[in-house]
């Protein structure tokens, strides 16, 4: 009877044992799970560091026998500046800035202490160049000329001078001002009371009423730039995709999305309420070719005339995550980065010779080779580890992802402008998410449809080169020879069916750097 008792009692302690083994099993996942996000969370908001300092620089000291650890901490702990010896940048080249001349005298001239002998003035001078800015506001008052009739042909008439060309007839604003505010706004992030702000230190006072009601204006003038450049961008054959919050301050104040697409040569942002996969449906309903973007679902249910290129960059930041957030999985997460380090340079290589048209001979081969190798490596490597019946369920989740978008990681084989990730695509947000925080989005949906149009157009003028300032200046002077009314043909202004010499006119300086 009391054997029986006893036996009763170890079964009900080896059930409560199991169950809480499976308790803190459970627990400790989800603590995992959380450290994972916390040191994410951490290093995204407060932490200055990059990814650049590499994976394994916080784990190892110099000289502790790692060796990539002895590399990564020797570049992480590298002096800023140039080198010593080197060469470095030189002078920066201000030929392009206008420059005006003036000589300086010595003040009540020069002439010996002692006998009061005049000094011989040299046929020479030394340069000392100073660079001033000067920024004003120049308020013109055209008087128009009026005529009156001397005959009496057809009885006394009065003509006047027509007047000065401007986009609002009614208006006192001139095309430079408009042209000012949108370059503040839409190229430099500044919102737009503060520009105002800044015009009032130079004694013009312009009421926030009346920037909105030109800008409505503005907004329908800018359409049929907007419909070529949708349209032109449609019929690339591939594109970069991505898409950030923007908020719209109308009765509901909800928070819409603002779609970033971009073909080698034009720009397109598309504001919508949703981030859903009726945008990028819509907008490549028509089209045929290859997109490198994130793996969002809404760009998945494309039709399979558009290829998906997955970024592999993304993929790097989860084992990063991985590698940083649980140390119990640091040595296999440091060795996918290694491998997927090697595979960037593998493919930068094979990059260079096609870009340099180096695509035939034994070096070409080479590359191409060692670059297919080592994909197929990576393939092996992940089949093989997920037959492994130990997998940790951070292990399991990424390389059952690389699984299903293994075709999309490795789409960059067929063809060398594909590119490892979509940095190009994030750098092209760039403006429209300073823009958010400085002034937090838009106050109506007319007015966020007002800044796609604009860093479309002015981000499809930079990546090919031009100057945004001047060529939409030039385009509200067409549009100010019949006002509130676009130009009968925009060709002039399109990069791709703009003529050489229209393109050398509004060529941007080369100080500028080019965005994406």
């Amino acid at each position: 009877m009391l054997r029986e008792q006893r036996s009763g009692t170890e079964e009900v302690l080896r059930k409560e044992i199991d169950r809480l083994e499976l308790k803190v099993a459970k627990l400790t996942g989800k603590l995992e799970a959380a450290q994972k996000q916390l040191v994410w969370f951490q290093n995204n908001q407060f932490n200055r560091k990059t990814e650049k300092d590499g994976a394994g620089s916080q784990s190892a000291e110099p000289g502790s026998g790692d060796a990539d650890n002895d590399a990564e901490n020797s570049v992480s702990k590298k002096k800023k500046g140039q080198p010593q010896g080197s060469k470095g940048h030189g002078r920066s080249d201000r030929s392009e800035v206008e420059t005006v001349v003036e000589y300086l005298d010595i003040p009540g001239g020069c002439a010996c202490d002692t006998c009061g002998t005049s000094y011989r003035l040299l046929p020479r001078t030394e340069a000392s160049p100073i660079t001033e800015f000067e920024a004003t506001v120049i308020r013109t008052v055209f008087q128009r000329c009026l005529y009156v009739s001397q005959c009496k042909c057809n009885g006394r008439q009065i003509k006047m001078a027509p007047p000065p060309p401007k986009l609002l007839p009614r208006s006192e604003i001139g095309n430079s001002l408009w042209i000012h505010l949108f370059v503040q706004k839409f190229l430099h992030g500044v919102p737009t009371n503060r520009v105002l702000k800044d015009l009032s230190l130079y004694g013009f006072h312009l009421a926030e009423g009346t920037v909105t009601g030109g800008c409505k204006i503005i907004n329908d003038l800018l359409a049929p730039l907007m419909e070529e450049l949708v349209n032109h961008c449609r019929g690339a054959s591939l594109w970069n995709a991505d898409e950030t919050t923007w908020r719209v301050f109308s009765e509901d104040k909800q928070k819409w999305w603002f779609w970033l697409i971009a073909s080698d040569d034009a720009v397109v942002y598309i504001l919508d309420p949703s981030r859903s996969k009726k945008v990028p449906n819509d907008f490549f309903a028509g089209s045929a070719g290859i997109l490198m973007t994130d793996k969002f679902s809404s760009y998945k249910s494309l039709h399979e005339g558009i290829r998906k290129a997955w970024c592999l960059v993304h993929l790097r930041r989860d084992i990063l995550n991985v590698y940083n957030g649980m140390p119990a999985l640091k040595a296999w997460a440091k060795s996918w980065l290694l491998d997927i380090a090697t595979l960037f340079i593998r493919n930068d290589t094979r990059f260079k010779l096609w870009k340099n048209e180096e695509t035939s001979g034994p070096q070409w081969d080479q590359a191409v080779h060692e670059l297919e190798a080592h994909v197929e490596k990576l393939k092996d490597r992940w089949q093989n580890e997920l037959k492994q019946t130990n997998l940790h369920k951070q292990q399991s989740k990424i390389l059952r992802s690389m699984k299903r978008h293994w075709p999309g990681y490795t789409l960059f084989l067929e063809d060398p402008r594909i590119p490892l990730h979509n940095n190009r695509a994030e750098r092209l947000l760039r403006n429209p998410v300073i823009l958010r925080k400085n002034s937090f989005g838009s106050g109506a949906p007319w007015a966020g449809h007002l800044a796609a149009k604009v860093f479309s157009i002015f981000q499809t003028w930079l990546i090919n080169g031009l100057d945004p300032k001047a060529l939409l200046l030039d385009y509200f002077t067409e549009c100010s020879k019949t006002p509130g009314k676009h130009p009968p043909g925009i060709s002039q202004f399109m990069p791709w069916t703009m003529s050489a010499e229209r393109r050398a006119q509004f060529a941007l300086p080369e100080s500028y750097e080019r965005p994406g």
